[in-house]
């Protein structure tokens, strides 16, 4: 899953962004047709700015945003300037050069409190307090994402108190802090859904999953990724649902809810047959194997053990196809049901 745990930005993709001039005193060192060119001049860079972020090209992205920032400051243009910084910031945060977006969301901090631009101010803290949690300084972290707490509720705006929130219990869970993280989770989760934002809800929801998994409260785990799987089963990289799955299987063992746990063996063994994974379809079988004999069910229990016998068969590796093999043979001794065993022990006699 890449990081376990995400931090959420509402913030527009870096190739949509659009600048434009605000009116304001004339710099008293240009003409008029010198604020005309550099105000013209400023624009372009930007557009190329834009026009190489989406051809890929990072570096020649940078230079002409730095161009463009540059002249907005001769213009003494202070909110496309802070515009420019956020987007600078923006851009190498998303390299993870975190040091320069540092740099950059403290130079909009500054512009933004010039301002008094909340839009400005919400976006610098954002950058800070996430770039300072990836470079470990979780203290200057805590301070700027409990600013933009502060902030987004004094003005009432839901969206970026539930991104706060969300980062806040990022910074928790780094520090160690794992239960204090779960009510900002789940604080932050209620207000994705007051928004209808199906996005944040699964990056919240699988947060509070492996935040209750690391707490070993197997109820909570469950509860979480259940309602993960259900809202976003049919959109997420199989790969994710796969280790959702996964845990979902280790809490409903710890529960001892065999019977759901069987039903989320089923819907990954499927899966890992889907992506052609033997040595995964091979263990499903095994924790299939071992939950139907919880639940009494021997002759489930056998078949899951000769199947997974079948799948090591068509594998290169002895030392699996003997410990499958072994362990067939002590299901099918238990059960008295000794001839399901026997064609195989004559196979790896036949071939020795």
């Amino acid at each position: 899953m890449g990081s376990r745990y995400r931090a959420i930005s509402t913030e527009p993709p870096l190739e949509n962004l659009t600048f434009t001039t605000t009116e304001g005193d004339q710099p008293t060192a240009l003409t008029p047709e010198q604020v005309l060119c550099l105000t013209a001049e400023a624009q372009q860079h930007l557009k190329q700015g834009v026009a190489h972020y989406r051809e890929g090209n990072v570096t020649a992205a940078l230079a002409a945003f730095q161009q463009s920032l540059q002249a907005y400051r001769t213009l003494e243009q202070p909110a496309p300037e802070a515009n420019v910084l956020m987007a600078i910031a923006r851009l190498y945060y998303g390299l993870g050069d975190y040091i320069w977006a540092v740099d950059y969301a403290r130079q909009g901090l500054a512009v933004g409190r010039k301002l008094q631009s909340v839009n400005v101010l919400q976006q610098s803290l954002n950058y800070l307090g996430n770039s300072y949690r990836h470079l470990g300084d979780l203290l200057k972290a805590l301070g700027y994402l409990e600013e933009s707490l502060a902030l987004a509720r004094t003005e009432g705006d839901i969206p970026a108190e539930m991104r706060a929130l969300n980062n806040l219990a990022l910074i928790y869970r780094t520090r160690g802090d794992t239960a204090a993280a779960v009510p900002l989770y789940e604080t932050s989760l209620r207000l994705a859904e007051t928004l209808q934002d199906r996005e944040t809800q699964e990056q919240i929801l699988r947060n509070l999953g492996n935040t209750y998994h690391a707490l070993g409260d197997s109820q909570q785990t469950l509860y979480y990724y259940d309602c993960l799987l259900n809202l976003a089963r049919d959109r997420m990289d199989d790969q994710v649902v796969n280790k959702i799955l996964r845990n979902l299987n280790s809490a409903c063992y710890a529960l001892g809810d065999y019977h759901r746990a069987v039903a989320y063996l089923q819907e990954r063994l499927t899966l890992v047959r889907r992506l052609q994974e033997p040595r995964s379809e091979i263990q499903v079988l095994e924790s299939l194997a071992i939950a139907y004999d919880a639940l009494g069910n021997g002759h489930a229990a056998l078949q899951c053990r000769e199947e997974r016998l079948r799948v090591a068969l068509n594998l290169g590796d002895p030392a699996l196809q003997h410990q499958t093999l072994s362990s067939l043979k002590a299901a099918c001794l238990a059960s008295g049901d000794f001839n399901r065993v026997r064609p195989y022990i004559q196979y790896f006699t036949d071939s020795m």
